[in-house]
């Protein structure tokens, strides 16, 4: 028998905020043929605080590289690197291509008060109107206004600001460069796709437009893996490197939902809901992100945070006492759990309601409110703990169709993906409240192959997306809706919004009770 060929493949790296994972993906069949994942290393000095080490992150993410390309052949062709990352944040370099301090993430809050004053001046919404993302501090203009203010000799030091895969991609090549999707999560011109004096002005920080990094299209070869970089990853020197995008992008890139009436809905703890167009979307206004897209288009995404995995865990945890036991010594598991309840329950639930806020942000979309809270109505006496459950199938599902309803765009297909979606119960119920097909790919690392996507079309391997889309990623399970069960969601989903204009003053009371109530302890 003769020897089997050499792969040729793409590397994928993802450069996340609590973790770092590289894959290598057979470039013609999508098989995943190495991974590799740690923690990301990252510093908190304070409570509001969230940085990065540069070097150390280079570092890691180098050895996660290194890691995958140990476990591929020797004689292994690879055609190119892509990379993706969280968006947001401020890493800054001088001068002399030296990191600026630590890097700061999104997660940070340290320009709380900088945001708040800008957008309590912003009366006719300007901001939003023209960049498309309600903005929160972490993002690059408060960060720098903070700077300013507060630490002027390291921001007069700054000479280039990027985002964290941008650093990653200059440590990999020594090109200084950003792409699209990162420009517009400063945000930017979202229209006219370009940086925005107005927002620079309206910080106070106009001299701050010249930090931006030169900006290239996300599918577009940046540069060429240094004999330095090679040294630590063992990529090979010249190996092609593109310019990538933020993961939210990458996530909607890597489950092939990128083309017109293709959403994604990602069932983590938040309920992300994204949709891709040939045009921007700044409906509904004030609330959720807008990103720059390969191919001139657009994604608009609006976020439920607290109204995922985090209610269905609760529910269990909560009102299933023998059976969060029986998960935990592993004579059934979660899913099982929640399969069978979806069994001895039906649409509508006996007109038990839930509403997903069940975090201390409250409801983050299509509405904002922080006083909101989750809640059960309609339950009695009679009422099971499997029907509870279903209301968490139920209530979430539901909280998606109003966040799609509130997108003006016409939605035919949702992929689905994160960790609440294998479970089959789930994603069927979300089927039938949407009455949409819904699709859950076989991927298991979306932000990371849609970088490694990107990397396939910069080198000219895939004619486009679309071809790259076909090549490697492969659907997995669908589910149709059952057309039975649409007259029932329709009256329940009515409901479900009739019942968010007297719980929203109900909201206020328990907040202003709470409160002070905690105040007199």
């Amino acid at each position: 028998m003769g020897e089997l060929s050499a792969p040729t493949v793409l590397i994928g790296v993802d450069k996340g905020t609590s973790s770092i994972k590289t894959i290598a993906v057979d470039a013609f069949s999508g098989e995943l043929l190495a991974e590799s994942g740690c923690p990301t290393p990252s510093v908190r000095a304070g409570s509001d605080r969230h940085e990065e080490d540069c070097e150390k992150t280079w570092q890691t993410t180098a050895a996660t590289i290194a890691d995958v390309v140990g476990r591929l052949p020797r004689d292994t062709q690879y055609l190119g690197v892509g990379v993706t990352g969280h968006m947001g944040g401020l890493w800054a370099l001088d001068d002399e291509g030296t990191a600026v301090g630590n890097a700061i993430c999104w997660p940070d809050a340290r320009a709380t008060d900088v945001l708040d004053d800008v957008i309590g001046r912003d009366a006719e919404g300007v901001l939003y109107a023209l960049g498309g993302n309600a903005m929160i501090p972490g993002m690059p203009y408060p960060l720098l206004a903070w700077l300013k203010e507060h630490d002027p000799e390291r921001y007069a030091r700054i000479s280039t600001v990027f985002m964290a895969k941008d650093y990653i991609n200059y440590r990999l090549t020594g090109v200084i460069s950003t792409e699209e999707s990162d420009l517009s999560f400063w945000p930017c011109d979202l229209a006219g796709r370009t940086t925005s004096d107005i927002i620079f002005d309206a910080f106070g920080i106009p001299e701050a437009v010249r930090f931006v990094a030169p900006v290239r299209p996300s599918a577009a070869v940046l540069g060429r893996v240094t004999a330095e970089a090679a040294a630590l990853t063992g990529l090979p020197v010249g190996t092609a490197v593109a310019a990538g995008c933020g993961d939210a992008t990458a996530n909607m890139i890597g489950i092939g939902a990128q083309g017109d009436g293709q959403a994604t809905t990602t069932l983590g703890t938040s309920l992300m809901n994204g949709t891709s167009s040939a045009e921007p979307l700044f409906d509904p206004p004030g609330i959720g992100f807008s990103f720059l897209m390969p191919d001139g288009r657009w994604q608009r995404q609006i976020t439920n945070s607290g109204g995922g995995t985090l209610c269905l865990d609760w529910v269990v945890q909560t009102f299933c006492g023998d059976l969060f036991s029986d998960i935990r010594n592993g004579t059934t598991t979660f899913g099982s759990v929640v399969e069978q309840a979806a069994v001895a329950t039906h649409p509508g639930n006996g007109g038990v309601i839930f509403h997903p806020y069940l975090n201390t942000a409250g409801a983050t979309a299509p509405f904002v409110n922080v006083q909101a809270r989750g809640s059960f109505v309609g339950f009695g006496p009679e009422t099971s703990s499997d029907q509870l459950i279903r209301a968490v199938l139920e209530g979430t599902a539901l909280a998606i169709r109003d966040c799609y309803e509130a997108m003006p765009t016409d939605i035919t297909e949702i992929r689905l993906t994160g960790g609440g979606a294998r479970s089959a119960a789930w994603c069927q119920v979300i089927a039938d409240v949407m009455q949409k097909q819904m699709v859950v790919p076989d991927v298991a690392e979306s932000g990371a192959l849609g970088a490694a996507m990107l990397a396939g079309v910069a080198v000219d391997h895939y004619r486009d997306l679309t071809h790259a889309t076909t090549t490697l990623v492969r659907d997995g399970a669908v589910y149709d809706p059952d057309p039975t069960t649409a007259s029932t969601y329709d009256d329940m989903f009515a409901t479900y919004r009739a019942l968010l204009q007297p719980l929203a003053p109900a909201w206020a009371r328990q907040f202003a009770f709470s409160h002070s109530h905690k105040e007199n302890q």
